[in-house]
């Protein structure tokens, strides 16, 4: 019997009748235009990647290859058209900024994530059991060290395919891996992303500015 997303007319049935089959959850499906099903082969997160090519969507599973959750966010904006200033709002943690945030690594797989604004971390900082599940292998890190006052701290350090914040994106971003126990959960949205752009934070309307250079 064939599968009805594979004789589905349109790409927004073809998705629904997708989730349905492989039982996996789909938001966002009045995001997806009008356009014809479009024919897929490979894994599912490969058939998702390449029927929502002109989409930006976060895909969310407990482990490896499988699909659990898929939010479809937004059509895609050519690079050469996107917006590179952006206002975006920041929640507070005590005296820290936050903000939501998409970072991409090896995998190609986004990964939604809460980061700390911080201007005095020099790198995007993560705790390094992030690593795997951003694609990272031994292969794709270095060993590095971060320098403090009191000691020095080994690190493992990566690139990250893209970091999007609010509407602005940048590409090739380095990102530092700390061991958990140094950062205690914390995550740091740095200055390897931060310095591509203008900044201003905000902290009376609790915004942070971003424009292009």
């Amino acid at each position: 019997m064939v599968p009805a997303w594979v004789e589905a007319e349109t790409l927004r049935a073809q998705l629904e009748s997708l989730a349905k089959d492989r039982g996996f959850a789909v938001e966002g499906l009045d995001r997806i235009g009008s356009e014809a099903a479009r024919a897929t082969a490979g894994d599912l997160p490969t058939r998702l990647k390449s029927l929502l090519e002109e989409y930006n969507y976060v895909l969310m599973g407990g482990q490896p290859g499988a699909v659990e959750r898929l939010v479809i966010t937004s059509a895609k904006i050519p690079v050469r058209e996107r917006s590179r200033n952006a206002t975006i709002k920041t929640t507070r943690l005590g005296p820290h900024h936050q903000v939501d945030t998409i970072l991409v690594g090896p995998n190609g797989v986004a990964l939604p994530i809460t980061l700390i604004v911080d201007t005095g971390a020099s790198t995007l900082a993560l705790p390094e059991s992030m690593a795997s599940e951003l694609g990272f292998t031994p292969e794709t890190l270095q060993q590095g060290f971060s320098h403090t006052a009191s000691d020095t701290i080994p690190i493992k350090v990566g690139i990250l395919e893209v970091v999007q914040v609010g509407s602005v994106l940048a590409t090739a971003v380095p990102v530092a891996f700390f061991p958990d126990d140094r950062l205690q959960g914390t995550k740091l949205l740095g200055m390897s992303f931060l310095n591509r752009f203008r900044m201003t934070l905000d902290e009376t309307q609790n915004e942070l500015i971003l424009l292009a250079k």
